[in-house]
């Protein structure tokens, strides 16, 4: 009787000692973890959102400038030490623990002008840089059916669209198919009234249309989205991961900041860049 009672003091012994030796290995490694999390260095990324680049100088305004300006733009930024990404860099630094340059920029043009492959492509390629092109289905499909390539308005066809996703330079994003412009709606707000039922559904409707033409023309499916004008409502960010997006870019100024956490991917601020504007004023910003 006293040698089973021992027996099960031994037990109980043994069984407390290495609960408490578990639990100070598992506080250790929660400890260490979170210390590494907690310091690990933040990246700083700029985006600089374009629109139309044209040669007239007529045109040149807040949303339009020249190729030479373009140029010059890259190549400052070049000189400055930084390298440009694209929204698949980010994303695999954020999923796959892919290291980003030590000096990330990202260039970004609006709404799918025929420009991006007359212009800015050649001017990518000259200096091996990246941009992300974002475009809207409605003016795809009717540029496509029309033929017409004048550049002072022309958009991109989905023969060009599928020439560029083939490109390494740049990259293309889903703008909408028809929600960029202003009716009842303005871009994908929220109508007044609303229900959140009716508005998933329009958003829906909509997007993921744009997202089966890419796939179904270029046999590419985008991994974000650019809101039209840059409106958004507090439950279009929800709706856009249902769909399955990993990634979502405003028009909000300022300068994005990296850990790699995957909310940091959503509503990404960019800096709109505009005609005659002092260009180190411009980027200086950045710094």
């Amino acid at each position: 009787m006293i040698i089973k009672k021992r027996y099960i003091k031994m037990v109980f012994i043994t069984v407390a000692v290495a609960i408490l030796i578990c639990g100070v290995i598992g506080f250790n490694h929660n400890f260490l973890k979170a210390k590494e999390a907690s310091t690990k260095p933040s990246i700083k990324l700029p985006i600089i959102m374009y629109h139309q680049i044209l040669k007239d100088s007529k045109t040149w305004g807040k949303y339009i400038i020249s190729p030479d300006d373009f140029e010059k733009d890259l190549i400052y930024l070049i000189e400055k030490g930084y390298t440009t990404v694209d929204m698949q860099d980010l994303i695999d630094f954020t999923y796959n623990n892919k290291e980003l340059p030590s000096k990330p920029i990202m260039i970004t043009f609006d709404d799918g002008y025929l420009t991006s492959q007359v212009y800015i492509l050649p001017i990518l390629k000259k200096y091996n840089a990246k941009a992300v092109v974002s475009i809207v289905g409605e003016f795809t499909d009717k540029f496509t059916e029309d033929k017409d390539t004048r550049l002072s308005y022309a958009h991109l066809s989905w023969d060009d669209v599928r020439e560029l996703v083939k490109s390494e330079n740049i990259e293309i994003q889903n703008h909408s198919y028809g929600m960029h412009k202003i009716s009842k709606r303005k871009g994908i707000s929220k109508i007044k009234g609303e229900s959140l039922d009716n508005y998933r559904k329009a958003l829906n409707n909509d997007i993921l249309h744009l997202q089966s033409l890419f796939e179904k023309n270029t046999g590419y499916i985008p991994t974000t989205f650019t809101y039209p004008f840059g409106t958004m409502s507090k439950d279009a960010e929800p709706i856009l991961k249902d769909m399955g997006f990993l990634a979502t870019l405003t028009c909000n100024e300022g300068v994005n900041m990296l850990t790699g956490d995957k909310e940091e991917l959503y509503n990404l601020k960019r800096y709109n860049r505009p005609y005659n504007i002092d260009r180190e004023k411009f980027f200086s910003k950045f710094e």
